[in-house]
C-alpha cells in the first residue's frame, strides 16, 4: 500500500510539473513578424475597449505599451506607447504603479520631446536646404551675367 501511494504521489507530482510548465510555455510566446505584432495589438486593443473590469482594461494598455516599444516589432511606435502607458496610468491603482513602469512613461516622455525636437530641426534644415538651392541658383545666374559682361567687354575694346 505503501509503494502504491508514493507511485500515486509521484503521479501527481509529475502531472502538476506538466501542467506548469505548459502554462508557462503560453505565457513565454512572443510576437515575432510585423502580422503577429498587429494580431497581438488587436486582441489587446479590444480587450482594452470591450472588457469589463478596469484593471483588466489598464494591464491590456501597459501590455500595448510594452509593444510598441518591443525591439522585435517592425513598427516601432514611441508616441503611440506614450499614451497607451498613459492610458494605464489613468486606470490603474496607484499601488500598482511600479517605479519601473513610472520610469517608462519618463523615458517615454522623453523620448516624445527628442522626437518633437528632431522634426523641428529636420523641418528647419530642410528649409536651409532649399534657401541653399535658391543661393547656388542665384550665384550661377551671376556667374552668367558676369561671363556675359566680360564678353561686351572684350568685344568693345
Amino acid at each position: 500500500m505503501d509503494s502504491q501511494f508514493r507511485r500515486l504521489q509521484w503521479g501527481w507530482i509529475f502531472l502538476l510539473i506538466f501542467f506548469v510548465v505548459s502554462c508557462s510555455l503560453q505565457m513565454v510566446k512572443r510576437p515575432e513578424g510585423e502580422k503577429e505584432f498587429f494580431q497581438e495589438t488587436s486582441r489587446l486593443e479590444k480587450r482594452a475597449r470591450e472588457h469589463p473590469e478596469i484593471s483588466v482594461r489598464a494591464q491590456s494598455h501597459l501590455q500595448m505599451a510594452f509593444l510598441y516599444v518591443n525591439y522585435r516589432n517592425p513598427r516601432l511606435n514611441y508616441t503611440r506607447a506614450l499614451q497607451e502607458m498613459e492610458s494605464y496610468f489613468s486606470l490603474a491603482p496607484r499601488k500598482s504603479q511600479t517605479d519601473d513602469v513610472q520610469n517608462w512613461l519618463a523615458v517615454l516622455k522623453e523620448v516624445g520631446k527628442l522626437q518633437t525636437g528632431l522634426e523641428r530641426m529636420q523641418k528647419a534644415n530642410k528649409g536651409l536646404r532649399d534657401e541653399v538651392a535658391g543661393l547656388k541658383e542665384t550665384i550661377e545666374r551671376l556667374k552668367s551675367l558676369d561671363r556675359h559682361i566680360e564678353q561686351r567687354r572684350s568685344l568693345t575694346k
